[in-house]
């Protein structure tokens, strides 16, 4: 007896919008992540070629965040971080520290997760920290260059998380 599958039915895809209302910081894109929902759950694109190249898929991973956990500041010298949440509540905070930026000094806060799907693409230089404002959640990383536990591209500010709005602009 042959085992039939039936291909799925062509849908359309959701593209990816680009968020560009409110303050920006040059090089940090945001796009709105658009589920395909059905009976059985969601489905989110991270990232495609689909729409347009993108660098290479070098290194993934993911990171759980226990409810109420605060990640950073850091910044990456040569690296782009690109972060998806699609679960959970995060508020994502970036800082641009890039001595000939247009601008420098310029600070976002954005909201992302399971009501707001979201891809940030962060460049060098721009310091982040992600705070998890519900239980337990995870978010996903995507950086463009190989983690190298020999020369690790992450600087870490270590001053007081309380406040995440005076982080020196370096």
């Amino acid at each position: 007896m042959a085992l039939e599958f039936v291909q799925d039915a062509p849908r359309p895809i959701g593209r990816s919008a680009r968020v560009t209302d409110g303050v920006t910081i040059d090089g940090v894109v945001i796009e709105r992540l658009e589920p395909n929902a059905d009976g059985r759950g969601r489905l989110i694109e991270l990232i495609t070629t689909r729409d347009e190249p993108i660098e290479p898929i070098v290194h993934v991973y993911q990171v759980i965040a226990e409810a109420g956990s605060r990640r950073g500041w850091v910044y990456h010298k040569w690296q782009h971080d690109r972060l998806a949440f699609t679960m959970g509540q995060f508020e994502i905070h970036l800082v641009d520290i890039r001595e000939n930026s247009p601008t420098r000094g310029a600070r976002m806060v954005l909201e992302a997760g399971e009501a707001n799907p979201t891809r940030l693409r962060i460049p060098p230089y721009v310091a982040h920290a992600v705070i998890n404002n519900g239980a337990t959640a995870c978010f996903v990383n995507m950086p463009t260059n190989i983690y190298d536990p020999n020369n690790p591209d992450k600087f870490r500010y270590s001053g007081d998380l309380d406040d995440l709005g005076t982080v020196p602009v370096a």
